[in-house]
């Protein structure tokens, strides 16, 4: 088999390439293509123009890829400060962009430990390659380096990466924990604490770097509206996002298109070598956990896609004021998921579908009106006919439509979940073409032909609408 390709040279107006690049190169040239991850080769080329007109020219003063992927994204080498070392940043082929390790240091070492986030470079078939590369950053005392996170978003955006001033009621939220929190191991306990902080609150970057010996996200962006950190020897994962759709948790802009993310999930797996609430790690079914943690507080589909619900789940309230809570979960081993309670997208167009439904709705009572309390007077309307969903849409709705828009009544959230995505056989614009007709749609896809959520057009799809929800009216 042949040996990865490698050519380093230098690029015209990039910055110089630090040696630790070399010196990878010459060892990488000697190991079977394929042995470390999925790429052709270890070569330095300048920025194509056509990644991003609008900072070519800086990026081609400012940085240099050195790595590509099967796909067509890049890893570049970026300068983004005279006494800083070059960050890696991801050029994605679809416009993914974002930070990928804050030095060549840091990426290697990850590379070694299979944790860059990125799935050719991560693949398990380069184990044995990933252990070797290890190996060598041990003989040549290569270690990770302390730079900060950076965000590439933000330098995309052209400005400099600071973060925006926290609002006190995001920087540290009000905290109601529980008498069930304090029950917790000290891990998880701490990180109950922690769940809903901004990525930046000095306990969240404590916890992650000195507790975990990981890096928290510089942010996230428009096009990557999480990041994750995953620390498997501990048995924790982490998610960190800065749309959790939860109305106390308010995206936080930085720039034009990055955000100041939360921490608002964590899987928890054996790992963390901490009980909780006694139900067994090792539990080969939900009779154990029911021993330790009574009956479940209900059960839920294996997939969205389904409706017959098998899998047992426990609900526990952690923290009152801040939405955190704690779900375990029985679907062939123990499952642990500690997160900010949140609700799931229905749709967030803005669309006359979105104003058909949501009119339908509010005549049909399935809205949760306690939701829609600062625009009362205007929902009245919509239920009498004097107004349009759409309005309704554009005055409460500016985050989208999210299911617990809707009353909480059995099931009637997950099925409009998949109506809205095409899930279990129905969809919500197939049903809408067949009422209206179709048209071709701008991304090439047929659409309803209806640009209008008038009350005529409103009574018209409520005779589907009625059929599809006929057990909730």
């Amino acid at each position: 088999m042949a040996n990865y390709r490698v050519k380093l040279s230098s690029v015209p107006k990039a910055p110089k390439a630090p040696p630790l690049l070399r010196e990878f190169g010459a060892w990488l040239a000697r190991r079977p293509h394929g042995s470390l991850g999925w790429f052709d080769a270890l070569e330095t080329q300048a920025i194509p123009d056509a990644w991003d007109p609008s900072n070519a020219a800086r990026l081609r003063k400012e940085a240099f890829a050195f790595l590509s992927l099967p796909d067509g994204s890049l890893l570049a080498l970026l300068r983004i400060g005279a006494d800083k070392p070059l960050a890696v940043v991801l050029l994605g082929s679809e416009g993914d962009r974002r930070t990928v390790a804050s030095s060549l240091e840091d990426l290697l070492v990850q590379w070694a430990r299979g944790e860059t986030e990125i799935d050719e470079l991560d693949d398990a078939d380069g184990a044995a390659g990933r252990k070797a590369l290890a190996a060598w950053l041990k003989e040549h005392k290569v270690r990770a380096s302390k730079s900060k996170p950076f965000d590439f978003q933000a330098w995309l955006d052209g400005a400099p990466a600071k973060r925006a001033a926290a609002p006190a009621a995001t920087a540290t939220p009000a905290r109601a924990p529980t008498a069930l929190a304090a029950k917790l191991g000290p891990t998880l306990r701490e990180l109950a604490s922690l769940m809903g902080r901004r990525a930046d609150d000095p306990a969240v970057v404590a916890f992650v770097t000195k507790r975990l010996g990981k890096k928290v996200p510089a942010g996230t962006s428009e096009r990557n509206e999480s990041a994750n950190v995953e620390a498997p020897k501990k048995g924790l994962e982490l998610l960190f996002s800065h749309d959790i759709k939860n109305e106390a948790y308010p995206p936080i802009r930085v720039t034009a298109q990055s955000f100041a993310p939360y921490l608002q999930l964590a899987w928890v797996r054996a790992e963390v070598a901490e009980s909780v609430l006694g139900a067994p790690w090792n539990a080969t079914d939900e009779t154990a956990v029911i021993a330790a943690l009574g009956p479940p507080t209900g059960r839920r589909p294996e997939f969205m896609t389904d409706n017959k619900e098998t899998v047992p789940y426990w609900r526990h309230e952690l923290d009152a004021a801040a939405g955190v809570e704690l779900l375990v979960e029985f679907w062939r081993r123990l499952r642990v998921t500690m997160q900010v309670r949140a609700a799931r997208d229905l749709s967030k167009t803005g669309d006359v579908t979105e104003g058909l439904f949501v009119a339908w709705a509010a005549r049909r009572g399935l809205l949760d009106v306690g939701r829609f309390t600062a625009h009362a007077d205007l929902l009245a309307r919509v239920k009498a006919g004097k107004a349009k969903g759409s309005e309704l849409v554009a005055a409460a709705l500016t985050r989208g439509l999210w299911d617990d828009h809707l009353r909480d009544l059995p099931k009637l959230r997950r099925t409009a979940y998949q109506y809205f995505h095409n899930m279990n056989k129905i969809w919500i614009t197939a049903d809408l073409k067949k009422v209206f007709g179709k048209r071709p749609g701008p991304g090439g896809h047929d659409q309803p032909k209806v640009d209008d959520d008038s009350v005529d057009a409103v009574d018209k799809a409520a005779k589907i609408f009625d059929q599809r929800f006929a057990a909730w009216l």
